[in-house]
């Protein structure tokens, strides 16, 4: 008898562990199958995105073309020199600020940050 039960223990282990062995399989295989399909929608996404960067540089260097095409086309217009101030005679600059000196501008009303008090009356005197 003890050399059957350990027979029938023997076999219920390696059973349990063939079922275990194959789920373990199954459930890797197919994390695996997901993982590479993810890996997979990485490289075609990848691949699109380097396509789109291309067609854009291709794009940004057509219109740096155009743009010193126009650039050398349209030319700006000479510009006039400007005219110079006429030159002030020192005396007169110096009565000019000799009498704005003794001649003082009237002061400005500053705005008011708080209204003079108002005393009001009482209703009952």
């Amino acid at each position: 008898m003890m050399g059957s039960q350990i027979m029938q223990m023997a076999g219920a282990f390696l059973m349990g562990g063939l079922l275990a062995a194959g789920a373990m399989h199954a459930w890797l295989s197919r994390r695996l199958k997901q993982g590479q399909q993810r890996v997979l929608h990485l490289e075609q996404s990848r691949q699109q995105l380097m396509e789109q960067v291309t067609q854009a540089r291709r794009q940004v260097e057509m219109l740096q073309r155009e743009c010193q095409g126009l650039r050398l086309a349209i030319r700006p217009a000479p510009r006039q020199a400007p005219v110079p101030e006429p030159v002030q005679d020192a005396a007169e600059a110096a009565r000019l600020y000799a009498e704005s000196l003794l001649n003082p501008q009237a002061a400005k009303d500053r705005p008011q940050a708080f209204k003079d008090t108002v005393v009001l009356r009482r209703g009952g005197d």
